[in-house]
């Protein structure tokens, strides 16, 4: 920044290195000299972390995406290990998308940007319409019975949508707009993929709907109500058929008690 004088006489400038902060007085005309102190450490590191931003404004979500990305992964290491179910969401796609968006690529911003929106458009709209293909008595039976799962999943969800809310603002700041438009990519709202997300969710929701409640399904409820008998409400939680035979997964509920019965024809 230029020099300025100040009352007592000295003129101040900062000087910002990519390793350090120093303020360096010096005597103006007529003053005494003034013993020189650099600042602390700390803004050093802030100085820089703000330089390396403003070089590259897609490096705070390639951290979080790459960090993100290697927890995902150790999970999901330690489920296979233990026999433990779980459906990962992020692992080496985010990771080695972290890896391009720290290295400043612009056409993975974009993808990313664009994908952010895409899945919390999908994920908003399978929640919306999930009681069309899952009953709502099972629902509650399910949170009764295992309350912290379904409070975990539920909260687990949120924690998806929110980080894919914070990427896709910081792909959107003025500065990462800025390189986008410089590499000729489009900065306005990805109308797309809000589209396409809610396109595809209205599809697998149709298909699922049909599927899980046509001729097939209800041979299915009826095999399973055979082995448990009718003080159960059946739904069909999975199907395969290969021409008039098949198997399929069925649940049964009451407002007590949820089994599982696998039927086959």
């Amino acid at each position: 920044m230029p020099p300025c004088h100040t009352r007592y006489g000295f003129r101040r400038e900062e000087k910002l290195y990519a390793d350090q902060v120093r303020v360096v007085i010096r005597p103006a005309r007529g003053s005494s000299a003034r013993v020189l102190r650099p600042l602390k450490a700390g803004l050093a590191v802030s100085g820089s972390t703000y330089m390396q931003d403003r070089i590259n404004p897609f490096r705070k979500a390639g951290i979080a995406l790459l960090i993100i990305g290697i927890i995902d992964i150790g999970v999901m290491a330690f489920c296979i290990v233990n026999k433990v179910s779980y459906s990962s969401s992020f692992n080496i796609f985010a990771v080695i998308a972290g890896i391009f968006l720290i290295r400043g690529g612009v056409k993975t911003a974009r993808a990313v940007r664009w994908l952010s929106i895409f899945f919390v458009a999908a994920f908003i709209g399978f929640l919306v319409l999930s009681p069309f293909i899952i009953p709502f008595g099972l629902l509650l039976t399910t949170l009764k019975l295992n309350t912290l799962t379904m409070v975990s999943s539920f909260l687990s969800g949120l924690v998806f949508i929110a980080v894919l809310i914070w990427i896709h603002l910081q792909l959107s700041t003025p500065e990462s707009l800025e390189r986008l438009a410089q590499a000729g990519f489009k900065t306005g709202k990805p109308k797309s993929a809000y589209l396409a997300g809610g396109a595809l969710v209205t599809v697998l929701i149709t298909l699922l709907f049909g599927l899980m409640n046509g001729a097939s399904a209800q041979k299915a409820k009826a095999l399973a109500q055979e082995q448990l008998g009718p003080g159960f409400q059946y739904h069909v939680s999975s199907m395969s058929t290969s021409g008039n035979s098949g198997s399929a997964d069925v649940t049964a509920y009451s407002d007590k008690e949820i089994y599982r019965v696998q039927v086959q024809w």
